[in-house]
């Protein structure tokens, strides 16, 4: 229980009003096709934040959010458009080409919604290839990591299940270099492999070592990172690693033991939540150079003095305007996100609408 415990949590925050929101519509050339059968009117410039749940409890949430001032609409987005309830522990979420893809995997949904968070199309016959976990779109395909071993290719607008490639135990998240997909394989917290499938021919993968117990790959630029979840055999001891991944050669180094990671550029900013194993009593933030090798400070101004010791789940950045969103969750109420701006000043902080936040999406 405890295993389950650890692998499946996630976090949390406040609510505001609809009337926040009627009013920012900035269409003014006629009905954008995203805004097609909204029940809600919502601005051109759209935050969403996904909120895992408990394992279990079908409770995953999606929330919308106004990014220009950080009030939050007061409802389930998806709920309120679709008048059912999301799932149980959603763990992804990507805009693609306009659109919104949402993976559930404890309900096996993976899901197209509009940029209004209308449901546009859904599959959810995945008993032969195993629970949908992390999602990638490249070239109008989405790629899913699947819990059965396998990656599955789907048409990004109908979501037809086209085929599938063997891969190891327990893939989890995936990202698309250079005309290949490399996905981590964490064996259920067993693995040390990383897969890697050529996308033109999507038929068979290569296998590659990894670090024990891989979580999450990500890539930008030149550089590629792996988390991976060290514990010992009776799981009494656990704390993240962050390492970098040559893969050309595949070969990798340690970098620093972290819980939570963001690649930007040459960048990689770096939470370690506080442990009473390591007598840390309190979150650090770092940043790690790719170029330089060095690491330092991650200053965020003005951060308020809960941040430091309240858990992070999420750390991401919004792509338009250079923003920091951090979630945080104690697991059992709504997760907080805070804001920053892209030079680590403190902006705001708003309820995630649901328990264990773990991906903020944006569209304009």
């Amino acid at each position: 229980m405890k295993k389950l415990t650890i692998l499946w949590l996630f976090a949390l925050c406040l609510v505001s009003s609809l009337s926040l929101f009627t009013a920012c519509s900035d269409d003014s050339n006629g009905m954008e096709e995203w805004r097609k059968d909204s029940k809600v009117d919502l601005p051109s410039y759209r935050g969403f934040v996904l909120s895992e749940g408990s394992f279990g409890k079908n409770n995953s949430h999606l929330y919308f959010f106004n990014p220009q001032n950080d009030t939050i609409f007061n409802a389930d987005i998806y709920e309120t458009q679709n008048k059912q309830k999301l799932g149980d522990t959603a763990n992804d979420m990507i805009t693609y080409d306009g659109d919104i893809y949402v993976v559930v995997n404890n309900s096996k949904r993976l899901l197209r919604l509009s940029g209004a968070g209308l449901q546009l199309a859904a599959f959810e016959k995945f008993n032969t290839i195993g629970a949908p976990r992390k999602v990638v779109a490249v070239n109008n395909k989405l790629y899913v990591t699947c819990y059965g071993g396998y990656v599955a290719r789907f048409d990004a607008k109908t979501l037809t299940l086209e085929d599938s490639v063997k891969v190891g135990a327990n893939p989890e998240q995936i990202i698309e270099s250079k005309g290949k997909l490399y996905c981590v394989n964490s064996g259920y917290g067993e693995g040390n492999t990383l897969s890697a499938i050529d996308i033109q021919q999507f038929k068979t993968s290569t296998t590659h070592p990894a670090p024990y117990n891989p979580t999450s790959i990500v890539s930008t630029g030149n550089y590629t990172y792996i988390t991976a979840l060290y514990h010992s055999a009776d799981w009494s001891t656990y704390y993240g690693q962050v390492y970098s991944y040559d893969l050309n050669k595949f070969e990798y180094q340690l970098i620093a033991q972290v819980d939570k990671v963001l690649a930007v550029d040459n960048l990689l900013y770096m939470v370690k939540n506080k442990s009473a194993a390591i007598s840390q009593d309190v979150n650090s933030f770092t940043v790690y150079n790719s170029d330089t090798k060095q690491t330092s400070t991650w200053n965020l101004k003005k951060a308020p003095t809960e941040l430091h010791s309240n858990t992070v789940y999420m750390v991401t950045r919004n792509s338009f305007d250079g923003s920091f969103y951090i979630g945080t969750t104690d697991y059992v109420s709504n997760g907080v996100v805070y804001h920053f701006d892209k030079n680590g000043t403190y902006i705001n902080k708003f309820s995630a609408g649901g328990i264990n936040p773990n991906t903020v999406v944006f569209l304009r």
